[in-house]
């Protein structure tokens, strides 16, 4: 199987050492050997976590992250595991957290989130102008549009799909520019923020998730996205 039939991400978070894994249509399966074979030509000398192809290298060693993803590397020495994943773009010319991931428990079980808040909001407008809450919203990753709709809770919203499998979720927009199974580029605009929805103020509310994910998890299967973020954001 060639390189570029597997689908994989170089970086993300803390990572620990795991040797009972192999793949089985994409999936990493725990066994009671190491079962690890590659086709010439494909992934030695990357790390990456596998979403999929049907093999993996001998002498490849695995990395479980503390959400539940699988790394893995062929001939890459462990000491060089990055132990960050900054690898989202900001959704906003500006980060600034309203709202952080799990905050208000009792108020968000209402809505099926039992641990808090499922995502991060971010301020769209400045208190020098109140008025002035439109702004430009962007991909964070690469990926094809998966929803670009409205609804009564989120409002006009989008959802993409990425190439690691992850999705992420732009809520409560006043506008969409993308349809459905549209190719977009990392930082491209994919419409304008607003107040729709069950919104309180105007706001983006941005959510993360990953492939596989835990529905169970008190967040509907999203996780914290303020680690992945390559630019500084600012709490309010």
């Amino acid at each position: 199987m060639a390189a570029g039939q597997y689908t994989f991400v170089p970086e993300k978070g803390l990572v620990r050492l795991t040797s009972d894994l192999n793949t089985r249509k994409g999936l990493p399966a725990t066994t009671s050997d190491i079962v690890t074979m590659l086709h010439a030509g494909t992934m030695q000398g990357y790390i990456g976590y596998v979403i999929d192809g049907e093999s993996v290298a001998r002498n490849t060693k695995w990395f479980l992250t503390a959400e539940g993803d699988f790394f893995w590397s062929g001939g890459v020495d462990t000491h060089n595991v990055p132990v960050s994943g900054k690898i989202l773009a900001r959704p906003l010319d500006e980060l600034v957290c309203t709202q952080r991931f799990g905050e208000r428990p009792a108020f968000y079980a209402l809505t099926g989130s039992s641990k808090g808040h499922n995502g991060m909001d971010f301020r769209t407008r400045k208190a020098t102008d109140l008025n002035e809450w439109k702004k430009p919203v962007y991909s964070v990753l690469d990926g094809t549009i998966s929803e670009a709709t409205e609804t009564d809770l989120n409002g006009k919203f989008v959802r993409i799909t990425h190439a690691n499998g992850y999705e992420s979720v732009y809520l409560h927009l006043s506008s969409i520019g993308v349809t459905r199974n549209q190719k977009v580029a990392m930082s491209t605009q994919i419409g304008v923020s607003g107040n729709t929805g069950a919104s309180e103020a105007p706001h983006l509310h941005f959510g993360y998730r990953p492939s596989n994910y835990d529905k169970d998890n008190g967040h509907m299967g999203y996780i914290d996205p303020a680690p992945y973020f390559k630019d500084e954001i600012r709490y309010a």
